[in-house]
């Protein structure tokens, strides 16, 4: 892995885009990095030139962190992060797969309104997109916007 890292740099910084792949790969290590409940409270932001920008979700959680925050340099370190500092701000929580909620089956309306939503749309590609994603809201609960053309 180190030499494909090391073939790699060079050319993820000419294209610009080393800081965010570093980004990418602290948020995707996070949760191994920090336990709970750390982890729930505090999420990497913005990372630039050594200096990760970390969100923090209440007062009282970023003056502890505050005084962990050589500890919390200490394992960002091995992505090249330098500095760290914290904002109160949204903080991002991963889903565990148990946390979602099942998929409901759909019902002939909702069946009916996707058919709709999607008939007038001449692209199949698009069409298709259009029922999925509709489909895939509607199945996890959430309720779909009615069409301007429906209302009265």
């Amino acid at each position: 892995m180190e030499k494909t890292d090391s073939l790699l740099a060079p050319v993820l910084k000419r294209l610009g885009i080393e800081d965010g792949v570093r980004l990418a790969r602290i948020k995707a290590s996070w949760e191994s990095l920090f336990d709970q409940p750390l982890s729930l409270h505090m999420s990497p932001s913005r990372f630039a030139e050594g200096e990760l920008l970390i969100n923090v979700d209440s007062p009282l959680w970023m003056q502890q962190l505050t005084f962990c925050s050589r500890e919390i340099l200490k394992k960002l370190a091995l992505f090249g992060v330098r500095e760290v500092r914290f904002r109160i701000g949204s903080v991002y929580r991963r889903k565990k797969p148990e946390q979602e909620a099942p998929a409901r089956r759909l019902s002939h309306e909702d069946a009916a309104f996707v058919a709709d939503l999607a008939a007038g749309i001449g692209d199949e590609e698009i069409r298709s997109a259009i029922k999925a994603a509709a489909e895939r809201s509607l199945r996890q609960g959430r309720a779909m916007p009615i069409p301007p053309a429906s209302r009265k």
